[in-house]
């Protein structure tokens, strides 16, 4: 039977709100939220980042997630491990400083089991804790993470050994190769959605499991290969003057070239874009850009704002679907979900921000603000350990996202489709407009981002404010048949798009 993580009641910041599973840790329990991220081991914040000055002078914003004490556990290992955490538990999905983590191992309570009610305890688990650590802006302010992270497992693994000279190895455990090993779960598997607190769509990540979705061919190894970035309009009016604007990936940017290879971070929050990227979509945008912080805030007083945000205007994100080339997969993300939030300590007072990073600095990725609107999941053993990986459309807030879980099978490449349709899992949430209520004043001037759009920018349509079709790019992330959505699967071997950084690796068995 798979099992399901709970997830905690609050939501975190400072650029979210954003949803976090919910553990107990050590003995006595220390409960704490974190974010479901990463390969091999899982990052905890301790109290003394509450003492650090520069990062907490006036509010310990991480207490908010829980922290962990290694010292008050009685069931930490926190001194036979030599080997130094890496400062930077993002992977690049945020500028990082600090100093290294501390190995540790202990014991994480990770809920009540499907079925059988009986309450999990996964021992040793590989964990790196963290006394300094903090986010760098543009402006070069520091401000301190404030929730870990969960670690997903890796390829073929149930422990994460830790050899040292002249000493025995020691093995900390990897949850979801545990809960294999143990019988608690069918497979090394995760399936995670990251939801949205803000439309309340509830979170989930099972370890044996994930949505029902539909299967398609073995793809490339490693990296996703994102060929563009669209502007689309589902149904009704455009709030733009055209219901599709192609080629923002590369508008203004000719050393892109035919793809950007991109990880996914769930660890880290934002659109890791190229600068050129962000300004070509925020052209078409009510936005002003914060060079302080490199992102975009909206312009709530534009009454172009509550058109976008509450109609059916989507970004979308087209990726490579298999290695043949011959197919892409379109994930759609509506701009309702890209309204989210920056709060103290990042600015002095809430407010409606659009979360591309204009300043990751040739670091590109695609963190929580995308996995609002997608399913990833991983088989660790399929292919004998070299594994599969699945990237597909998830729903919004009318489905039971619990509705349609699919076992996985230790040797399972591929997954069942559901019945969902994706346009209706919006109904309702995203309103069409018609055409009085469309703004017939095109958003590709130069007023808010202060960026010129690339002649390159194509439209499918220059009619305005007229009811249209769905666009080509929403049916390719729709899928068929009334599927709620599209699959893509790659194998992988030793990179995963959910990577860890060499640095962060140690050997395992």
């Amino acid at each position: 039977v798979p099992f399901a993580m709970t997830w905690s009641s609050t939501a975190f910041g400072p650029d979210g709100p954003w949803q976090a599973v919910q553990v107990n840790i050590g003995s006595p329990s220390q409960q704490v939220a974190l974010y479901p991220a990463g390969t091999f081991r899982s990052h905890l914040l301790t109290p003394r980042i509450c003492s650090n000055i520069t990062l907490s002078p006036d509010t310990c914003y991480a207490s908010a997630a829980g922290l962990y004490a290694v010292e008050s556990s009685t069931t930490a290992v926190d001194t036979a491990i030599s080997v130094p955490a890496a400062i930077d538990y993002t992977h690049g999905g945020l500028q990082v400083q600090g100093t290294p983590g501390i190995s540790v191992l202990d014991q994480i309570n990770i809920g009540v089991a499907i079925g059988s009610g009986n309450t999990i305890v996964v021992p040793n688990v590989t964990i790196g804790v963290y006394d300094d650590v903090a986010t760098v802006y543009p402006s070069g302010s520091l401000y301190g993470l404030q929730v870990g992270t969960l670690g997903l497992g890796y390829l073929g693994t149930v422990n994460q050994s830790f050899t040292q000279l002249g000493l025995p190895s020691i093995n900390g455990s990897l949850i979801p190769g545990y809960l294999e090993a143990a019988n608690l779960a069918p497979s090394n598997t995760f399936g995670l959605h990251i939801g949205s607190a803000n439309l309340k769509i509830q979170g989930s990540l099972y370890f044996g499991a994930f949505l029902g979705i539909e299967p398609v061919d073995d793809g490339k190894i490693g990296l996703i290969d994102l060929l563009d970035i669209t502007i689309n309009v589902i149904d009704g009016s455009s709030p733009f003057n055209t219901s599709t604007i192609n080629n923002l990936l590369a508008a203004g940017n000719s050393s892109i070239g035919p793809a950007l290879p991109v990880p996914l971070l769930p660890e880290a929050p934002y659109l890791d874009l190229p600068k050129s990227t962000c300004d070509a979509i925020a052209a078409w945008l009510p936005l002003t850009y914060n060079a302080d912080l490199g992102l975009y805030t909206w312009n709530t007083n534009d009454p172009q704002y509550s058109q976008i945000v509450t109609s059916p205007s989507v970004l979308g994100f087209v990726f490579r679907k298999d290695q043949t080339n011959t197919e892409n997969l379109t994930i759609n993300v509506p701009f309702m979900l890209l309204n989210l939030t920056l709060e103290p300590p990042l600015v002095s007072k809430t407010i409606p921000y659009f979360p591309c990073n204009a300043q990751s600095n040739g670091r590109y990725s695609l963190g929580r603000a995308f996995l609002q609107a997608a399913f990833v999941g991983a088989n660790w053993n399929a292919n004998n350990n070299q594994g599969v990986w699945w990237l597909a459309q998830a729903p919004g807030p009318n489905t039971v996202s619990q509705s349609s879980v699919e076992t996985i099978g230790d040797q399972d490449s591929s997954i069942a489709s559901s019945s969902d349709d994706w346009a209706d899992s919006w109904k309702g949430i995203l309103i069409p407009l018609n055409s009085q209520s469309a703004n017939t004043t095109a958003s590709n001037t130069t007023s808010s981002s202060n960026t010129t759009l690339s002649s390159k920018t194509t439209l499918s349509s220059k009619t305005t404010n007229t009811s249209h079709e769905l666009s080509v790019g929403a049916k390719a992330g729709i899928g068929t048949g009334g599927a709620v959505c599209g699959l893509l699967m790659i194998s992988l071997c030793a990179c995963l798009c959910l990577r860890k950084r060499s640095s962060d690796q140690e050997p395992s068995s």
